[in-house]
């Protein structure tokens, strides 16, 4: 589930290019603090340093341009021809990056292929261009070996369950991303850069991240013109827990930039809380908004299906319950867990006309629908 869910990306480039690139500045990071890249002669080195929540170490690439020598005396996880011309993603939120700097043709394999938005991508799997490189969640190392990727983008949560080790392993070119450990919308959506750099677009990737920015600050601007700021609940049950999200977490920010009162909003967590569902069963009586109660929930009858006691809920009674499923995949995967992280403006203006729906009434939902109605 995480990679259906989850989650890259960089910048200006670097002197030996060319006098044009000799004369372009740096581009600069404004919101992320897990990432850096230093442009030397010759060479970019990347620098990832937060891969995941309590990560002991970091990684760092290096990245030189095609056809010349590579680069000696320099401490690094990996070495990369730039620009790439083979990539496998193994979590669908690399994909539009990939896609927005006009390099999708580069995908050759996917983790899920059901889980695939993107027509391009969706079209270059269905025409044996691109392909499904895991089996029931498992990486197929045969398969990846031939397919000869010039880099793996790939992620770590630090556990039993990462696949990056054994891809390293086996030879492949991996790299690490810490995109979903940020916490700050436009923080992720930032690594567009990161990507950026391994295919020499980083100013194609500021301009885009440039003009996102100034629309997520101009609607977060908006918002803090209401008075009134909902309660909002988020999240369903699961196996006898509910897990919801830490009151410093990405989805907490979100809540707060779009003008409303999150439950908890004055827990100290960066990441999830799993509790009863009686806890949050009794705090969720205070909620005026519900948003995400299950990826399949698209009714009220599947609301109260989830639990009966849910009907008494006042964000249930009052019709304000709220799913991020509004576009689905033919294969069952939501556009959400895809293009969402790479267009925070476009949630937070989605979150504002739920929470208030006098503003914003000229604009449409991307991501959420309405099902408490």
């Amino acid at each position: 589930m995480r990679r259906l869910i989850m989650p890259l990306l960089f910048l200006c480039l670097f002197p030996v290019l060319g006098a044009r690139a000799e004369s372009r500045p740096g581009a600069e990071l404004r919101y992320s603090k897990s990432f850096s890249i230093e442009y030397h002669p010759g060479y970019k080195l990347l620098k990832v340093g937060s891969p995941w929540p309590g990560a002991q170490r970091g990684y760092s690439y290096v990245l030189y341009r095609r056809g010349t020598p590579k680069p000696s005396g320099i401490d690094a996880d990996c070495f990369f021809e730039i620009p790439l011309r083979r990539v496998v993603a193994l979590s669908t939120t690399y994909l539009p990056q990939i896609v927005e700097i006009g390099e999708p043709n580069s995908i050759v394999g996917v983790a899920a292929a059901a889980a695939v938005s993107a027509p391009e991508l969706r079209a270059r799997i269905a025409s044996g261009k691109a392909f499904e490189t895991a089996r029931n969640g498992v990486p197929d190392i045969e398969l990846l070996l031939s397919l000869k990727p010039d880099a793996i983008f790939a992620f770590g949560m630090g556990n039993e369950w990462d696949q990056h080790p054994k891809l390293a392993e086996a030879g492949l070119p991996v790299v690490i991303s810490g995109e979903w450990n940020e916490t700050e919308p436009l923080a992720r959506a930032e690594w567009i850069k990161f990507i950026a750099a391994f295919y020499d677009k980083e100013e194609l990737a500021s301009a885009y991240f440039d003009k996102v920015a100034r629309e997520y600050e101009r609607i977060r601007a908006l918002a803090t013109t209401t008075k009134e700021r909902p309660r909002v609940l988020v999240n369903g049950p699961f196996q006898g827990t509910w897990a919801v999200s830490g009151g410093k977490s990405y989805m907490a920010r979100f809540l707060a930039d779009a003008g409303s009162s999150y439950l908890w909003a004055g827990d100290p967590s960066t990441g999830g809380l799993v509790l009863s569902v009686e806890a949050v069963y009794e705090r969720a009586l205070k909620a005026e908004v519900w948003l995400n109660p299950s990826l399949d929930v698209n009714s009220k009858s599947d609301i109260v299906g989830l639990d009966p006691r849910f009907a008494s809920l006042p964000a249930v009674a009052a019709g304000r319950v709220w799913n991020n499923n509004l576009r689905m995949s033919p294969g069952g995967g939501s556009d959400y867990f895809e293009s969402a992280i790479l267009n925070p403006d476009r949630v937070l203006v989605d979150l504002v006309k739920i929470f208030h729906p006098e503003l914003l009434a000229d604009r449409s939902f991307t991501y959420y629908k309405n099902v408490g109605r």
